[in-house]
């Protein structure tokens, strides 16, 4: 551990403070007990934040657990109290997922670190791949990257080689003590659908399935890195300013064309539109002319054609 830790203070050029994301179940709790030790002997500051989401009957006493786990390995504890969406036609999961990580957000701290390991990565890449996602979906989860695009805050995840049996032995060799979430038997969620259901039928069958899933996700990892190069490059030679040359996009085949749109999408900080709607603007584009008037709306911006230039614009107008 402490050599990750100081490869992050190397990468950064000073001695940066660690947050860790403390749940109280047993892959958070691994994460703080090593953590602990490998920064109070390099001197490194640590924190830890624990999320009360609300939607359990045990939720505060989950806090009161991570309260009494954190004064006993000295770490301060911050907690944030969050308020989950759970309206209509939206995914539990995922609303969770955006308040724990605007939560991490407003954390002081250098290095956000998390406790995701080799099981949870493969079953991200499952996810991913029932999801129809490609090579940068199914590169999953990074060790290290930005906690947002331009953010100076890192996301750290130091366990990723590990499974889960690891980390269950380790926390028993140690006698630490974890909470159990009772919504991790919910298979109605599909991670726990996954996680229950899926992977030991996969198991009767293949050998280390976790392990292998998340090779891919590495190797997908280089292919997406791949593309990406690519993309900057295929932008550079189109860019006129903060605008794209119509005519050198049109010029790729679809495939490539999609590489650098979605690329350019990610330069400016937005979300991938899903592949109908990408699929949509291109045959826009192809069909568009100086004459022809291309608006096509994403994430509130406006992907607009004018005469000769493709150029992203704030606010909204109305569809292509």
């Amino acid at each position: 551990m402490s050599e990750g830790l100081r490869a992050v203070a190397a990468r950064l050029g000073r001695a940066p403070v660690f947050c860790a994301g403390y749940s109280g179940g047993l892959d958070s709790t691994v994460l703080l007990d090593l953590l602990a030790p490998a920064c109070r002997e390099e001197g490194y500051a640590l924190r830890a934040l624990h999320v009360h989401h609300g939607l359990s009957a045990n939720a505060d006493g989950w806090e009161r657990h991570c309260a009494a786990v954190c004064a006993g390995l000295r770490v301060p504890l911050q907690v944030a109290h969050v308020a989950v969406s759970r309206a209509p036609r939206t995914s539990l999961e995922e609303e969770a997922r955006r308040a724990r990580h605007a939560a991490f957000a407003d954390v002081a701290a250098d290095v956000i670190v998390l406790a995701h390991h080799a099981d949870d990565q493969a079953e991200t890449v499952l996810l991913q791949l029932l999801r129809g996602a490609g090579p940068k979906g199914l590169a999953s989860m990074p060790r290290i990257k930005a906690l947002a695009a331009g953010a100076s805050t890192l996301l750290l995840r130091p366990l990723l080689d590990f499974p889960r049996s690891a980390l269950l032995e380790y926390a028993q060799a140690r006698g630490l003590a974890w909470i159990e979430d009772e919504s991790n038997q919910d298979d109605r969620l599909k991670r726990n659908f996954l996680r229950n259901q899926v992977f030991p039928l996969l198991q009767t069958g293949f050998p280390a399935p976790a392990q292998t899933l998340a090779r891919a996700a590495r190797l997908q990892a280089e292919a997406a890195t791949l593309l990406d190069v690519l993309a900057d490059h295929d932008l550079a030679q189109a860019a006129a300013g903060a605008a794209l040359e119509v005519e050198k996009l049109k010029a790729h085949d679809d495939a490539r064309l999609k590489n650098i749109l979605r690329r350019w999408f990610d330069h400016a900080g937005l979300r991938q539109p899903s592949e109908a709607r990408l699929d949509a603007l291109l045959r826009a584009l192809r069909e568009s002319s100086n004459d022809t008037r291309l608006r096509w709306e994403h994430e509130g911006v406006s992907v607009v054609r004018q005469k000769g230039l493709l150029c992203l614009e704030t606010g909204a107008s109305g569809p292509i």
